[in-house]
């Protein structure tokens, strides 16, 4: 059933998130929950896993399983780490292991811990593992029907899609498997596929899961917990993005606009302009300035929201944000924002407006030494600006909201013809909309004009701006410096923008200069227990790795 509404809750069904309750079913995470990576992943027991495969029951407990498994913090820590650690963001904070202070200075090695892939792989096992045996239970339970196995289908496809994305974003070069580890005769020696085919495999999942996912759950928490229409639609539109599909990108990005308009005004919800965002200017002048801030980070699960891992749903604990951000306690985390960005920012600086909110939502600029991140570590902010802190750390970690899918279409529309003036407008009122919603009082509005930026390179400049103000500290940052590297053919122009947030910029700059040392290098481990993998070339430093030790 096509898009269809999912509005059947049968009582039996466990709740989702749960830390793996059901007791048969922990027999075969036990399997799973042993391993470190995808290569170390021990066979599992057939006899169990026959035996398992029964009942809807266990196949929903299994989907579930993989949403557990990406609400871990290794999980998150990664997605983070891939996603910001090497750009011009953040600079170390306090308690910096040694390790992260090579990263951040931008040596990055074979040898450390964030080169792992392990609990990316985890997941895309436990999917491969669904779509393996989850067809056989239609013919063993009666009240498993098609379509409830499609809608799930369709979660399972999208959550390969998304780790298979976060990887070939990261790394370039790696395995690609969709059938499960689930015998002794299954080979761990498996060569990288190609970039090109993994995205390919990824945009045919995701095109698959399109057909049958749910346009809305029941249960509103699930919309942004779950995967659904909108989620496939932003994962495909970032795909997109990536490949410099652009017209593709637009058509997706589109989709989703479409549908929280739609969700909007069923709602009868009210919004300024032509997209439904959260105000931040409200008529009563005790009511909150940062609106937006508070419902989208604080609350957790806003309107905005299009996919957020759920800790609070699953009351698991998040120690990657008072890890790395800082806590109520101890404001400054492993990581700090970058001098540059918040130099100035609350009188405005080359990046912030003195009246954009973000400067206050994103860190805190009047510290000394140390500029703490408060993005997911405020709970909410009052109209002095003044920080209530999140007590308990189960905040979720949002993969997509709507602002970013704006922007990607924003990046879209200025790429895909040579300065087109109907594209350019489009997407400068794309970023505006954006911009204005954080510059509260019609004077700060003003401080954007078309005619300032009537250029393809200017608007250019304009949408990654925009992009780094607005998705500041969300793992977003590095991706869209190499997006843009890709496009251009040359590392130069992003690693010029990257390297501001070191003491000596070119020296960074010329270890970076080299295409290939825009993605991470295979961790060490992995070279010894698959032979067939080789070394990104950018880290090959000519030393033989013995791989039979």
């Amino acid at each position: 059933m096509k898009g269809a509404d999912y509005k059947k809750e049968k009582g039996r069904r466990k709740k989702w998130y749960s830390s793996f309750l059901i007791p048969h079913f922990l027999i075969i995470m036990l399997f799973f929950s042993s391993c470190s990576d995808f290569l170390g992943i021990l066979p599992l027991n057939e006899i169990v896993l026959e035996n398992y495969w029964t009942s809807e029951d266990d196949v929903r407990a299994m989907v579930s399983a993989c949403y557990s498994r990406m609400a871990t913090n290794d999980f998150v820590k990664h997605a983070f780490v891939w996603g910001e650690f090497r750009s011009d963001n953040i600079v170390r904070g306090l308690g910096t292991s040694n390790e992260e202070i090579e990263i951040l200075e931008g040596n990055l090695q074979p040898s450390h811990s964030v080169t792992h892939w392990g609990a990316y792989y985890d997941v895309i096992n436990l999917c491969n593992t669904t779509l393996h045996y989850a067809p056989d239970v239609l013919g063993r339970d009666p009240d498993f029907g098609e379509t409830e196995w499609l809608a799930l289908r369709s979660e399972v496809l999208a959550i390969r899609a998304l780790c298979y994305f976060y990887l070939v974003r990261t790394f370039r070069d790696v395995p690609l498997v969709v059938t499960p580890t689930i015998d002794d005769n299954t080979s761990y020696q498996q060569a990288a596929a190609d970039p090109d085919d993994v995205l390919r495999q990824i945009v045919d999942d995701l095109q698959e899961a399109e057909r049958y996912a749910v346009r809305r759950f029941a249960k509103d928490d699930y919309n942004r917990g779950r995967i659904t229409l909108a989620a496939v639609q932003a994962i495909l539109a970032d795909v997109y993005l990536w490949m410099q599909q652009y017209d593709d990108c637009i058509t997706y990005c589109n989709k989703v606009i479409a549908s929280k308009i739609d969700e909007a005004e069923r709602a009868r919800m009210r919004y300024d302009g032509s997209w439904p965002l959260i105000g931040n200017q409200k008529e009563n002048a005790t009511a909150e300035a940062h609106e937006a801030y508070n419902r989208i980070f604080g609350e957790g699960n806003s309107f905005e929201s299009i996919f957020e891992i759920q800790f609070r749903e699953s009351q698991q604990y998040n120690s990657i944000i008072p890890g790395y951000y800082g806590r109520a306690t101890s404001p400054v985390g492993a990581v700090s924002a970058a001098s540059f960005i918040c130099d100035g920012a609350t009188s405005g600086n080359e990046l912030f407006t003195k009246n954009d909110l973000r400067a206050v939502e994103n860190f805190n600029a009047k510290s000394t030494s140390f500029y703490p991140i408060q993005k997911y570590v405020v709970r909410s902010f009052d109209n002095q600006d003044r920080p209530t802190y999140i007590t308990v750390e189960t905040t979720n970690w949002i993969f997509y909201r709507l602002t970013d899918v704006m922007l990607m279409e924003a990046e879209a529309l200025v790429q895909r013809r040579d300065g087109d003036e109907y594209d350019m407008r489009d997407a400068f009122s794309l970023v505006t909309s954006v911009y204005n919603r954080a510059n509260i009082g019609q004077a700060a509005k003003d401080t954007l004009t078309f005619s300032t930026y009537n250029s393809k390179a200017k608007m250019e400049s304009l949408v990654l701006e925009e992009r780094q103000r607005e998705l500041m500290f969300e793992g977003k940052r590095w991706f869209d410096l190499v997006r843009k590297a890709r496009r251009e053919g040359t590392n130069s122009a992003m690693l010029d923008l990257a390297k501001r947030k070191y003491t000596y910029p070119d020296a960074v700059k010329s270890k970076w200069i080299k295409p290939d040392m825009l993605y991470f290098p295979i961790n060490e481990d992995e070279l010894k227990k698959n032979l067939l993998l080789t070394q990104n070339p950018g880290y090959d430093m000519g030393e033989t790795i013995k791989k039979n030790e």
